[in-house]
């Protein structure tokens, strides 16, 4: 929620000035978490241009950082917001304001932009059918997300020109990404790109309708993002096989569904917040 982001945004000043730390973390998951933030520190240049990193906080990207291994949606949700505002901090150049203000901006509540949204929706599925049924075939990817041509993720694999990050989950939170990591050369992984080799038509199909990511729920159901910060994430789910969810409930990553709408029997648009 917006209260719950502006209250966590705040929390980055207790956690690093005073060492107190969300009632969520045990010990161990602090540890893990601060690991991370020296992994990030010493993986991006430090710039002095406001919201440069902005896009590798979008949905599955590089500083949206999932806990894998929590069990309560509540804590999932609200680790959400906070890492956002952890990161944000240290990251995107503005004021605590602008800050809390960010996630708003992916918030649709009336219904000419709803409406908008789902007729997008429905050209992206109409237009990638086939590349959705390849993805569905190919049970050795789960997450696919591109921030440019060569900058993009499969799985647990962040791809660039120059080189390849593979994330392991952390042992305690499941942290993904986390500083438990292993950095290779492209010409050093024939595997890794191979297997990039065979989302290259999907991604080129999520660019051209700027999908931010597409992940699978589980062996039939997918997830396709088109945009989102922190808790606030919109898209739509592709062959759902039970009762479309309702306000309230939540998505398989610990997100709350705000607005759900039906586009077919097997599928809906939702937004989270």
């Amino acid at each position: 929620m917006i209260r719950c982001f502006v209250l966590c945004c705040g929390l980055f000043i207790a956690i690093f000035a005073h060492a107190a730390k969300p009632d969520f973390f045990t010990d161990e998951m602090d540890s893990e978490y601060r690991a991370l933030l020296k992994h990030i520190d010493t993986l991006l240049p430090q710039t002095d241009l406001p919201l440069a990193y902005l896009p590798s906080f979008t949905p599955f990207n590089l500083l949206e950082i999932r806990p894998t291994k929590f069990t309560r949606n509540e804590d999932k949700q609200a680790f959400s917001n906070f890492s956002f505002g952890v990161f944000g901090s240290r990251m995107l150049n503005v004021t605590r304001e602008q800050l809390s203000q960010l996630p708003a901006l992916t918030i649709c509540k009336k219904q000419d932009c709803t409406q908008e949204r789902i007729d997008y929706i429905k050209r992206f599925i109409a237009d990638s059918a086939d590349d959705i049924a390849l993805l569905r075939q190919n049970a050795q990817v789960f997450i696919v997300q591109q921030t440019a041509p060569e900058v993009f993720r499969v799985n647990n694999t962040f791809y660039s020109p120059t080189q390849l990050i593979t994330y392991y989950p952390s042992e305690k939170a499941g942290f993904v990404p986390s500083a438990n990591f292993h950095m290779t050369s492209p010409n050093e992984a024939p595997d890794l790109l191979l297997l990039a080799n065979t989302t290259v038509q999907l991604r080129e199909m999520m660019a051209s309708h700027k999908v931010a990511a597409i992940a699978k729920i589980n062996e039939q159901s997918i997830n396709i993002v088109f945009g989102g910060i922190a808790d606030n994430h919109w898209g739509a789910v592709l062959f759902h096989s039970t009762a479309i969810p309702a306000s309230g409930d939540y998505n398989h990553l610990g997100l709350q569904y705000d607005i759900v709408h039906k586009i077919s029997d097997n599928s809906f648009y939702y937004q989270t917040n």
